[in-house]
């Protein structure tokens, strides 16, 4: 069965966070797909909330297992469809990404459909003793204990059929590397992992 490795695809708030707090700068994010190359995404600096150019795109929020459009507002699939691209168009395509779609004016003046700050991936999520695990919820919970940076590994190791184990590996704050063995401990003790 062997283990799997999983590796963020999103900037979260905290991380983001970080990223003004080091550097002084305001960070905000754009979303992209590499299958799109029309300048389609942008993300409003006053207010974060994520834009969509509609004339380009229509995007919409589907159930991922049913394939039936959520309601306005509702978490799900985003679904895009390529308005004015040209050679090769995108008809309903499946991002994977989890969003929401918000389509009141935006504070900044924006009148166009915004989504959501991608919450989780269709495809990342990991089931874990029958437990519905999303990398992003471990890192949430990272980003709340002192001493440990946004940088972690996810590995599932599926020893066996019944008992599937979660290692999580963390990187730490430069602080706390030492000879003692008992400051990782306080942390190991903080952080309620083993």
């Amino acid at each position: 069965m062997g283990s799997r490795h999983f590796r963020r695809r999103t900037v979260t708030e905290g991380m983001r966070r970080e990223i003004e707090t080091t550097w002084n700068m305001l960070a905000t994010d754009v979303y992209g797909l590499s299958e799109i190359t029309v300048p389609a995404w942008l993300r409003s600096a006053r207010t974060r909330t994520g834009s969509i150019f509609s004339g380009h795109l229509l995007s919409e929020v589907i159930d991922p297992k049913t394939g039936k459009r959520v309601k306005d507002g509702d978490d799900g699939e985003l679904v895009i469809t390529t308005m004015t691209k040209q050679g090769q168009p995108l008809l309903r395509y499946r991002t994977r990404d989890i969003v929401s779609i918000d389509y009141e004016k935006c504070k900044c003046g924006r009148t166009c459909p915004r989504i959501s700050k991608i919450k989780g991936r269709t495809d990342d999520m990991i089931i874990v003793r029958g437990i519905n695990v999303f990398p992003t919820q471990i890192e949430h919970v990272l980003l709340n204990i002192e001493g440990t940076k946004p940088h972690y590994q996810l590995i599932v190791d599926r020893k066996t059929r019944e008992m599937d184990e979660l290692e999580v590996l963390v990187e730490v704050e430069e602080k706390i590397f030492s000879d003692e063995i008992s400051k990782l401990k306080a942390l190991e003790k903080r952080s309620g992992m083993k």
